[in-house]
């Protein structure tokens, strides 16, 4: 019997994405170097230097409860123009003898000193300037109100800060208000010597103004 020719097996051919995957390991260029995180802190802009400029006493601690009570607190002396506070919004509302800006900044329209009152439906402070025979009389006031509470070393300060008032004003409205000063001065001093109060701080001199309110009320 004759021998039967039977043709050998190939192997098969490998498929032909694992050949691609081959060829792309083998001509692949990898990275040289380590990839850097991200910067967050990539700006350079410059302060807006924002907050209150002209103050010159701090503000009440304890705010009122009642959103209708006012409260006040400033001093500071503001010319024409002086920046008072620099803002982003309103959250210091602008009142009398001041300007708002159209980057909300709060100036000076007249030279006086600076009050801060605390109130209204809004629950703001409203800046507002003062001229200085005005803000004297308030402040001789508050003096006033303190001694009722039998408080002389507060009454002295805002005599203090009334004297300060008064010898920037000018004309007849310094010479009006050092007399008013003076008369405040002597009654709060019958006061004190009158129910034996302790002083600590010094009081405000007027000098020559108390000679001549004496010597007026004897004629």
């Amino acid at each position: 019997m004759g021998r039967s020719l039977q043709a050998t097996p190939t192997p098969l051919a490998p498929p032909v994405n694992i050949a691609m995957s081959a060829l792309s390991m083998i001509s692949r260029r990898w990275a040289t170097k380590k990839a850097g995180g991200s910067s967050r802190n990539g700006r350079d802009s410059q302060p807006k230097m924002l907050g209150v400029k002209k103050i010159g006493l701090n503000p009440q601690s304890g705010l009122p409860a009642s959103s209708l009570t006012i409260h006040f607190a400033g001093g500071e002396q503001v010319e024409v123009g002086h920046i008072i506070i620099r803002q982003r919004g309103t959250k210091f509302r602008p009142g009398d003898n001041v300007g708002l800006g159209r980057d909300h900044t709060i100036f000076a329209l007249t030279s006086g000193n600076v009050r801060f009152v605390w109130g209204g439906l809004r629950k703001q402070f409203t800046v507002n300037v003062v001229p200085h025979k005005k803000y004297g009389d308030l402040c001789c006031h508050r003096a006033f109100e303190a001694m009722a509470k039998d408080q002389c070393d507060r009454a002295m300060g805002f005599l203090g800060q009334a004297k300060f008032a008064y010898n920037l004003a000018k004309g007849e409205e310094k010479e009006e208000g050092l007399k008013y000063l003076a008369k405040a001065v002597t009654k709060i001093r019958e006061t004190i010597a009158k129910k034996n109060l302790f002083l600590l701080g010094p009081c405000p001199s007027i000098g020559e103004m108390e000679k001549t309110v004496d010597a007026t009320e004897k004629e």
